[in-house]
């Protein structure tokens, strides 16, 4: 691939994963995204680490409500 390196073309495995692409039949249109997808957990890892933040979804526990604690000798 050294012929493309003068024309700006570095190559990587990404490179590669296009003519994977292909063959596999997918669309060119989805090439990019797909691409994207893999790449969005580490982005947003990086992002969190930059930022010194960590994100985490809110939820609500929708379990069974607390029992109290009974000893063993008492089970």
């Amino acid at each position: 691939m050294a012929p493309y390196a003068r024309h700006g073309v570095n190559v990587n495995v990404d490179f590669y994963s296009g003519v994977v692409y292909h063959l596999l039949g997918i669309k060119r249109d989805l090439f990019v995204p797909i691409f994207a997808v893999g790449r969005v957990p580490g982005w947003v890892v990086q992002e969190q680490t930059e930022n010194n933040i960590l994100i985490r979804p809110l939820t609500l526990y929708c379990g069974p409500q607390p029992r109290s604690y009974r000893p063993i000798s008492a089970r």
